[in-house]
C-alpha cells in the first residue's frame, strides 16, 4: 500500500479523476510502459542512470511484458513505479546526491514521467482492489453464491464492457433441464485450472459469464444445441399424459432486478446481459422447446415455476434413441 504523503502527493499532481473517467484506465499498463520507453528518450551522449532513470527503467521493463491483466503483478509494479517516480519528482536520489540531472530533455523526461505516474497510479489502485477481489469473487462461484455487487467491478471495469444495472425480467436459453440445473444450484461459469473469468460476449463461447437476454424472441432461437456454445448434446424428452416430446432446449426466467450487471459497450442495452452467478433463487420459470424440424421452427410449452416441487414431479428423461425416432417423426409430435 501506497504511503499517506506519496498517495496524496500523486492525487494532487495528476489528478487520477480526470484519467479514470469511465471507471478504467484508458490504456493498459503496458501501454503506458512502452509509451515512456519513447517518450522519455534523449540525446545518446546523456546517461539514464545519471538522470536517476535506472530504477525507473527496470520497472518499466517489466511493466511492458504484462500482456494479461494478471492484477497482482500489475498492483506490485505499478506501486513501485509509482514510489520510484515520487523520489524522482521530489529530489530526484536523495541516496546519491553527487548525481543530478542533465540539462537535455529535462522538461521532456518530466512530461514522460507525470504521464506515466497518472496510468501507473490508476492501474495501482484498480489492480490492488481486484488483487483483493478476485479470490472473493471466484469463492463465491465455486462455493455457488451469488457475486456481491461490488466484485463485478474487479472484472468487467474496462474497455469493452460496460456495468449497468439490471433489466427487470431477463432470459436464457440452455440446453439443461429444470432438474439438472437445481441440483448444481443455478448458472454458474466453468471453472477452469487458471482461475481468469475474462468475459468474450459478442465475441463467440464463453464458459465465464452467464449470458441473457431481456428478448424472449431471442433466447428461444438460442434455446437449441450448438456445439460452439455446448459442446455436449443432450437427448431429453418431455413425458405427458397425452404424447412423448423431443425438447431441443429450455428457456428460463429470471429476476436479477437492482443487481449489477455486465454488457457489451456499444451494443443496443439489454441484448445481451451477463452476469458472474446466477443462483437458483433468482430464476422464476422455465419453459421447454420441443423439436419441430428445424432451429427456425419454434414450438413452447407453457411456463413453469421454477421450484423445488415443479422440478422434481416435471417428466424429463434421458433417451437418445427415442429422441432420434421422435426427431424422424416430429410432425406426429407437435
Amino acid at each position: 500500500m501506497l504511503a499517506p504523503n506519496i498517495d496524496n502527493y500523486v492525487r494532487n499532481l495528476v489528478r487520477p479523476e480526470l484519467i479514470q473517467t469511465t471507471c478504467r484506465p484508458p490504456r493498459t499498463i503496458r501501454e503506458y510502459a512502452t509509451d515512456f520507453q519513447q517518450n522519455s528518450r534523449c540525446s545518446w551522449k546523456y546517461s539514464r542512470s545519471k538522470d536517476g532513470l535506472t530504477r525507473i527503467d527496470q520497472l518499466v521493463t517489466q511493466a511492458a511484458l504484462i500482456q494479461t491483466l494478471d492484477y497482482t503483478r500489475i498492483a506490485n509494479t505499478s506501486q513501485s513505479l509509482v514510489e520510484a517516480m515520487y523520489t524522482w519528482l521530489t529530489g530526484f536520489n536523495p541516496s546519491n546526491p553527487v548525481q543530478q540531472l542533465t540539462s537535455d530533455g529535462i522538461q521532456r523526461r518530466q512530461n514522460a514521467i507525470t504521464t506515466l505516474l497518472g496510468g501507473a497510479y490508476c492501474w495501482y489502485r484498480q489492480a490492488s482492489e481486484a488483487a483483493l477481489s478476485e479470490p472473493l469473487a471466484l469463492g463465491n462461484i465455486q462455493n455457488h453464491n451469488d457475486i456481491p455487487f461490488n466484485l463485478y467491478r474487479y472484472r468487467f471495469s474496462r474497455s469493452g464492457f460496460n456495468l449497468h444495472m439490471t433489466p427487470g425480467r431477463l432470459y436464457r436459453g440452455d440446453t439443461r433441464p429444470p432438474q439438472m440445473l437445481w441440483q448444481s444450484g443455478g448458472f454458474f461459469p466453468k471453472m477452469d485450472n487458471s482461475n481468469r473469468h475474462d468475459p468474450h460476449l459478442g465475441s463467440g463461447a464463453s464458459c465465464q459469464v452467464i449470458s441473457s437476454t431481456d428478448d424472449p424472441n431471442v433466447v428461444a432461437r438460442f434455446a437449441w444445441h450448438n456445439k460452439t456454445y455446448c459442446p455436449v448434446r443432450y437427448y431429453y424428452l418431455h413425458h405427458t399424459d397425452r404424447v412423448d416430446k423431443a425438447i431441443a432446449g429450455f428457456v428460463y426466467e429470471f429476476d436479477k432486478n437492482g443487481h449489477e450487471c455486465v454488457e457489451v459497450a456499444n451494443v443496443t442495452p439489454g441484448r445481451e446481459v451477463a452476469f458472474l452467478a446466477i443462483p437458483n433463487q433468482y430464476i422464476r420459470r422455465f419453459r421447454m422447446r420441443y423439436y419441430a424440424g428445424s432451429q427456425s421452427n419454434i414450438v413452447l410449452s407453457d411456463w413453469m415455476y421454477y421450484n423445488e416441487n415443479s422440478v422434481r414431479n416435471i417428466r424429463i428423461t434421458a433417451d437418445k434413441q427415442r429422441w432420434e425416432s421422435f426427431k424422424r417423426n416430429w410432425q406426429q409430435y407437435v
